[in-house]
């Protein structure tokens, strides 16, 4: 991890292009990375960028926007900024533990959950380590697994009973498609690597704004991660996390609804 703290930053942002996970799965892992010690600020940067610079999100992206290179272009550039910005001002605005509790006690050196009862200094027989493999992955599962299954059922709820063209009707707006954006993304919880084949359905109903914040924010934050981070991580930190990550996600759409139009123009599209 390079010692620089903007380039480490840029360094956990960016390595979802080696490591892809996805968004369902990457707070755990992220949890994992700071409970064996990486600062904060980049394993949060690691978290929100990774399902986003994946290599499958990347190609999904490009062949559901085919023949609109800038999207993926802007979706790449705007979500790795935004996980550097937000990785850095979350490690101003907290100090101290962020994990919760609970988590915190029951870790040990090695960052399992402290509950087998042989000596860590000993060699561990093979038996050992398929049993720790076994306990820690139905553990991950069910901590993780019960809170994806709840944010299902309310995404399945939005899906089912909120009509598509109530909330088509305000999406033309600079702000308010932005916002209504937003909302869908966190409300639908779709996978990042399909998300882009729904976006692209709104592409010319909203603005190209709203679009990459659609493409951002939900890998980020949705109904889902947000269970799973107050499952994770204390409630200030949350909070705190939380509402950086809708704001500096709500300045990257503001800026892509200005910036991108006048690339085309300049460009004459890519």
């Amino acid at each position: 991890m390079p010692k620089n703290k903007i380039i480490g930053l840029f360094f956990a942002a960016l390595a979802g292009l080696v490591f892809p996970v996805c968004d369902c799965a990457i707070i755990p892992v992220t949890r994992r990375l700071i409970k064996k010690g990486v600062p904060t600020g980049i394993a949060i940067a690691f978290m929100l960028s990774v399902p986003i610079v994946n290599p499958i999100v990347l190609i999904s992206t490009y062949y559901a926007f085919a023949g609109k290179l800038y999207i993926l272009i802007s979706r790449l550039i705007c979500g790795v900024i935004g996980a550097v910005l937000i990785g850095y001002l979350i490690d101003l605005l907290h100090t101290g533990k962020v994990l919760k509790y609970s988590i915190q006690v029951n870790s040990c050196v090695c960052s399992c959950t402290g509950h087998h009862d042989y000596n860590h200094n000993k060699v561990k027989h093979k038996l050992h380590f398929l049993s720790d493999t076994i306990y820690h992955t139905s553990s991950e599962t069910y901590d993780t697994g019960k809170l994806f299954i709840i944010g299902a059922l309310i995404s399945a709820f939005v899906q089912t009973y909120i009509p598509k063209k109530y909330i088509l009707s305000i999406g033309q707006g600079e702000v308010y498609s932005i916002l209504t954006m937003f909302v869908l993304a966190y409300l639908l919880c779709i996978c990042s690597q399909t998300d882009a084949f729904i976006a692209r359905t709104f592409l010319g109903q909203f603005t190209v704004g709203s679009i990459i914040g659609f493409l951002i924010l939900g890998p980020m934050l949705d109904i889902k991660n947000t269970l799973m981070l107050t499952g994770t991580f204390n409630r200030r930190f949350t909070i705190k996390l939380i509402f950086l990550i809708v704001s500096i996600c709500f300045v990257m759409a503001v800026f892509a609804n200005y910036i991108i139009p006048l690339s085309l123009k300049i460009w004459g599209g890519i």
